[in-house]
């Protein structure tokens, strides 16, 4: 299963990166989001691929919805994480496929096409970047901390945003809004980075990115330090986790406070 999803990351993110230098028309655009047929097309190769291999899985992507099968196995599709980026030409953007099983995320992936970076993980098997085995780092210093801020797009004001991560800009080194959370994750796993900050947010983009932190060491919880657990997937389902290379998680979750 695990090729299977590399095939349909790597096959939805070679045609995003050839169109990725185009002139983008959106068949909508608004004040804090965009819809491209890029969006629609990568979704359709991803769905074309997993469905040719397991015909009765269901899938639930960003775009189409939900496509019901089986209740056994449910697919996690975000076909372009970080379409904003996308559109205005800046090279951080990805392709992010989960694989739930009875309720529990069991695989990973995510393809960034531009730096042929393609992240995975098996749930219990580590997390790797093109066959290099991943870990998290043992920074301990809050003072040369670096984290992401992933905040829910509808469900999070810009006042609630300035307050909330005004500690984190103050105290750590370097607080990023890159606008595309499952990659963010990815930074973590591999210790590019330290902190992920997630800000009542939906779960489609980040499934497989989770894993992957995970697996490679990341420290896992919600706001209040209880360890963040895999659950049924719930498109209602807004979590704020926080997640650390595990030295710093005390520190960092201070800071909330």
């Amino acid at each position: 299963m695990i090729e299977i999803a590399k095939q349909a990351a790597l096959a939805a993110g070679a045609y995003l990166k050839e169109r990725f230098t185009e002139q983008l028309i959106p068949d909508l655009e608004s004040h804090n989001d965009v819809k491209l047929p890029e969006d629609k097309e990568s979704e359709r190769r991803i769905i074309e691929v997993l469905h040719r291999h397991f015909p009765t899985h269901t899938i639930i992507s960003e775009e189409i919805g939900e496509v019901k099968r089986e209740d056994e196995y449910l697919w996690i599709v975000d076909p372009l994480d970080g379409t904003n980026n996308y559109f205005i030409g800046y090279p951080y953007f990805s392709v992010s496929i989960a694989l739930q099983h009875q309720g529990e995320i069991v695989l990973g992936v995510v393809f960034n096409p531009v730096s042929d970076q393609l992240f995975w993980a098996e749930k219990g098997k580590g997390a790797w970047l093109n066959g290099k085995k991943l870990a998290v780092n043992g920074r301990a210093d809050l003072s040369r901390a670096v984290g992401t801020y992933i905040r829910g797009r509808d469900s999070v004001t810009k006042e609630e945003e300035l307050a909330l991560t005004r500690p984190f800009f103050l105290q750590t080194k370097r607080l990023m809004r890159t606008i595309a959370p499952a990659l963010d994750w990815c930074l973590l796993a591999h210790g590019w980075i330290d902190y992920v900050l997630f800000h009542r947010s939906n779960l489609m983009d980040v499934a497989a990115g989770i894993l992957i932190a995970q697996e490679a060491g990341a420290l896992v919880t919600d706001w209040q330090g209880e360890p963040y657990r895999s659950q049924p997937y719930d498109q209602e389902d807004l979590p704020s986790l926080l997640a650390t290379n595990g030295p710093l998680h005390d520190e960092i979750r201070r800071l909330l406070d």
